[in-house]
């Protein structure tokens, strides 16, 4: 597994934003990924309610690892230094993730198909563990997101 991921670790890198979530009449929020550790997003969302506001400042962040919410960064830190385990399923859809960059509609109509079940939730797992990589790419009419397998440094 390499190196234990300190706080140290984590400071050491950036936050780049990797979507928007809408929690209809709850506000929204901004995700973000870490740059170097994928495993770790943040969730950026804002205070609701006045005791909220007055305990966070206005905005609220929530961190995850492997898609599953950790409840201090502490806490990530920790999570982070556990292998990541995949399920029979993610380790199925894995295996046809390409190490070149596709349309991630495309690719995942084709799988779900080919797989003859849905993988749409196998596929965010698999990025959530950090082994594939999304981006978002020029389209004709609008920025598309594209998938690979993640590039080991």
């Amino acid at each position: 597994m390499g190196e234990p991921i300190t706080m140290e670790t984590v400071r050491a890198g950036g936050l780049r934003e990797a979507g928007h979530l809408n929690y209809g009449k709850h506000g929204g929020g901004t995700i973000w990924q870490h740059t170097t550790i994928r495993r770790l997003k943040a969730i950026d969302r804002p205070a609701l309610t006045d005791e909220e506001r007055r305990k966070h400042r206005g905005g609220l962040r929530e961190w995850s690892v492997d898609g599953a919410r950790a409840t201090s960064l502490e806490d990530a830190i920790a999570a982070l230094n556990v292998p990541t385990v995949l399920t029979e399923e993610e380790a199925e859809v894995l295996a046809h993730v390409p190490s070149d960059w596709v349309r991630l509609h495309d690719f995942r109509t084709a799988l779900a198909e080919t797989l003859s079940r849905q993988v749409a939730i196998d596929l965010m797992s698999c990025g959530d563990k950090g082994f594939t990589e999304t981006d978002m790419r020029p389209g004709k009419e609008r920025r598309e997101p594209w998938i690979r397998r993640k590039q080991e440094p």
